[in-house]
């Protein structure tokens, strides 16, 4: 009979994929019919920065029964302290090299009944089957939700990072990138605290995200920004191997600062397979694929002997046996209260900060819009201008053509001109000589009248003998005239 299965987390309320991780898998098996949980230690701890539908119950201890199974992050595994002695447990190890970070000793853990351990990555197996040749490492592969981290419609010249792990080198890097011409307009944001849904919103939009991870167990931000369609440049840091063989993961050298930049300068002038890299992780990380490795995991973890017994939370536990161990025990909370305030005055200055670089990138949108609105204003203003010299010219031609036909017009002109001036004088020359030849024909009638009146006269004084010639003469007159 299966008892309940109970997730043991740290009362960590910054963004962390670990313990997302926990609370995705008590989601999962309580969504296959197990009664699943997650437990922390303050009764008034809230994980908030992402959605959950997980049981959550709170507390110094639980009482388990032999049926129950205990969940345990490396990070909780503490030298010479067993949270359930005899109850069946698994230690959930999300990171190798946070393995020993609060254990000491070769006989790891020390529990009884000896653990199982589960974790996520093809690196992580085979580093942890060598470390504990003795304990069965299975695998329970990581899940990205798809419907969370998805493609926008549209993609921005948007570049962005998570400074977490590698905070100097993130500030050294946002610095080369403004102080490179090739990144004058793109939009750089650093996430640092970010909620999963303000992340999954960024990354969206992104064309490249650069993938800073330190000792990676295995490195969700990777896939989560390659589910979302970014090319991703950057550190598979151990863990995070096996992300980039996916379509648009490139690999750089550990700390090589300058081909980041430069992989990530090219990457923006191209257009890669987003919709490649996005099938590549939904397929390898499918909710259905972590499902069936999660609920193998608990069973073999169920078959296990057992007995039933009373957890403590880790965060419970103050060792009271001597003055000494209690001294211990309160310089060591002191050292925690003090560094948990150097991380909070540190995520508050990070915080101040991104607010600036929000508020400057906010000026330099609305300056670049201005410059847009007048560059698209003169643009027009220059286009208005060249129909309006397109017009002129078209005018001038015509302008051109018509002169063209007045000169000939003119020309014509001239010559008809000249043609009447010709004309008029013919005319004049012509008037003369009419006037000329009027007056010679009236001379020519007057003597032949007179000649006439002459004949005539003789005719009648004169005998025909001696007129004889004349009216031959006067004879040849008349013919002249009939004729």
């Amino acid at each position: 009979m299966t008892g309940q299965v109970v997730y043991l987390a740290p009362d960590f309320a910054e963004p962390s994929g670990g313990m997302r991780a926990i609370y995705r898998h008590a989601e999962t098996a309580r969504a296959a019919g197990l009664d699943a949980k997650v437990w922390h230690f303050a009764e008034d701890f809230k994980c908030d920065w992402f959605a959950t539908s997980a049981t959550v119950v709170r507390g110094a201890s639980l009482d388990l029964g032999p049926n129950d199974l205990l969940v345990v992050p490396e990070v909780m595994v503490l030298t010479g302290f067993d949270p359930a002695p005899g109850v069946r447990k698994v230690v959930y190890n999300q990171n190798h090299f946070y393995t020993f970070d609060n254990f000491e000793g070769a006989a790891y853990p020390g529990w009884s009944p000896a653990p199982a351990v589960w974790t996520a990555s093809d690196v992580s197996v085979a580093v942890l089957r060598r470390l504990h040749p003795d304990l069965a490492v299975l695998q329970v592969p990581y899940a990205i939700d798809g419907d969370v981290f998805r493609s926008a419609a549209t993609r921005k010249r948007r570049v962005v990072w998570m400074p977490r792990k590698r905070r100097r080198e993130a500030a050294l890097l946002e610095v080369l990138f403004r102080n490179d011409p090739r990144f004058a307009d793109v939009e750089l944001v650093p996430l640092d605290g970010a909620s999963e849904a303000h992340t999954a919103d960024v990354l969206a939009e992104a064309s490249v995200f650069v993938a800073l991870g330190a000792e990676e167990g295995f490195g969700l931000p990777v896939p989560e920004a390659l589910a979302a369609g970014c090319a991703v440049v950057g550190y598979p840091a151990g863990g995070g191997a096996e992300l980039f063989t996916a379509p648009n993961a490139h690999e750089i050298a550990d700390a090589d600062v300058l081909a980041v930049v430069d992989e990530v300068a090219r990457l923006l002038d191209s257009e890669p397979d987003r919709a490649a890299s996005r099938s590549w992780v939904l397929e390898r990380y499918s909710t259905a694929r972590m499902a069936d490795a999660l609920l193998g995991a608990i069973d073999v973890a169920l078959a296990m002997p057992a007995d039933g017994g009373t957890a403590t939370h880790p965060l419970a536990r103050v060792d009271t046996e001597s003055g000494d161990d209690l001294a211990e025990a309160a310089a060591q909370v002191e050292r925690a209260t003090e560094f948990a305030e150097e991380q909070a005055a540190a995520r508050e200055r990070a915080k101040a900060f991104a607010e600036e670089q929000t508020a400057a990138r906010e000026r330099a949108e609305s300056i670049a819009q201005n410059l847009e609105d007048s560059f698209q204003a003169a643009l027009g203003e220059l286009t208005a201008a060249r129909q309006k010299a397109h017009r002129l010219e078209n005018e001038l031609a015509d302008l051109r053509v018509e002169y063209k036909e007045l000169g000939t017009a003119a020309e014509r002109l001239t010559a008809l001109d000249q043609t009447a001036a010709l004309l008029a004088q013919y005319t004049r020359d012509n008037d003369r000589l009419n006037r000329r030849l009027d007056e010679e024909i009236r001379q020519a009638t007057h003597v032949r009248r007179t000649l006439e009146e002459r004949v005539a006269e003789l005719e009648h004084s004169t005998s025909w003998k001696v007129t004889a010639p004349l009216r031959r003469a006067s004879d040849r007159m008349r013919g002249d005239k009939r004729g």
